[in-house]
């Protein structure tokens, strides 16, 4: 541990003048300049952002088992997925939502940690394998961990979503106070909703996680080498693999090619709804050079979508009738996110 206490000397001084301050309920924190293709976040539902996550391994990333873990069962949430890189926020969705597979959480009597304190756990969350889904590592960067390699008077970082817009944010004011027994980090910081989960990032790799208001887990040598094994597919160890059930999505992710917006109108079966219960619909704006995730999620495969420009100049329609309207149909065969866009040169 000797290694990130000597990082944590620049951060503890640091610390010590935020609290003497009183600003410890707040943290400055930015849009980030440029997307962190490490990052991604955990879903809940359509489009609702609940916590951050960092991409670990092909198929793996961190989080805080709060995320994951739903408190009265202790098993994992059903309607969690992760969608690495998005940006709400900016319109950026390039890569559709994995389903959680299995969820690895540390024994109650790890050598690491408070393993039965579930609000204080990391968590190791693995997606389920798709053929229509390439591994995380050809579409995401990849993180490793601080500990044991060069940089100790290195600063603390935290790429993490902002659940209000969606967007990525990035905070450098956030310090560690100490490190006190169970690898608990007492945080100087306290970060909006969606923070949750994120990683606490020295230049050279994870440090600590992120759990809340004041409140981080330290990663130490032996914690750093399960999930390394995790990721590489040998037995976990001092980890307890939960396996996830899911509530399987068809969504869409709609793109705007022209320069001007374009209005949408999307007809849609919802979830468990009888097939003599009207198609739902959804509508909304999006603007020239964007996209956008629709709220809607469907488990029937067919959606029918409707678009113009403002003045009326090119409308996307189709022989499909609602209320008198011409929609098209799109087919989707796969469970996740489907993309379409809609171009002003067609």
């Amino acid at each position: 541990m000797n290694t990130m206490r000597s990082l944590l000397c620049v951060a503890t001084i640091l610390a010590a003048s935020l609290s003497s301050s009183g600003v410890r309920s707040e943290t400055f924190f930015e849009k980030a300049d440029k997307p962190d293709h490490a990052l991604a976040a955990i879903i809940a539902g359509v489009d609702d952002i609940v916590c951050s996550a960092t991409v670990i391994g092909p198929r793996h990333v961190l989080t805080a088992a709060d995320c994951v873990i739903d408190p009265e069962t202790g098993a994992p949430f059903e309607d969690r997925a992760v969608m690495p890189r998005v940006d709400l926020a900016g319109g950026a969705i390039p890569v559709t939502r994995r389903f959680i597979n299995r969820v690895f959480l540390p024994d109650a009597d790890a050598p690491f940690g408070p393993g039965a304190e579930r609000d204080n756990q990391l968590a190791v969350v693995e997606v389920r394998r798709s053929a229509e889904q390439t591994a995380f590592a050809e579409v995401t960067d990849r993180i490793g961990f601080h500990y044991g390699q060069a940089g100790s008077d290195e600063a603390l970082a935290i790429a993490f979503y902002d659940a209000e817009n969606g967007g990525q944010m990035i905070s450098l004011g956030c310090a560690a106070l100490m490190i006190e027994a169970g690898d608990l980090m007492p945080l100087s910081c306290s970060l909006p909703k969606g923070a949750e989960g994120a990683a606490l990032r020295s230049g050279s790799g994870i440090a600590a996680i992120y759990l809340g208001p004041g409140r981080g887990r330290y990663i130490g040598k032996a914690e750093a080498a399960a999930i390394g094994r995790i990721v590489s597919g040998q037995p976990p160890g001092a980890f307890t693999a939960l396996e996830a059930g899911y509530q399987p999505l068809i969504t869409l992710v709609l793109a705007n090619r022209c320069e001007q917006p374009i209005s949408y109108v999307a007809r849609y079966r919802a979830p468990e709804a009888p097939k003599n219960v009207p198609f739902a619909s959804v509508s909304g704006t999006i603007d020239g050079g964007h996209s956008a995730l629709l709220p809607l999620g469907t488990q029937n495969g067919v959606i029918y979508l409707r678009g113009a420009t403002r003045d009326g100049s090119l409308i996307w329609g189709g022989e499909d009738r609602f209320d008198g309207a011409g929609y098209f149909k799109i087919a989707i065969a796969d469970w996740g996110d489907h993309f379409h866009a809609l171009g002003c040169a067609e």
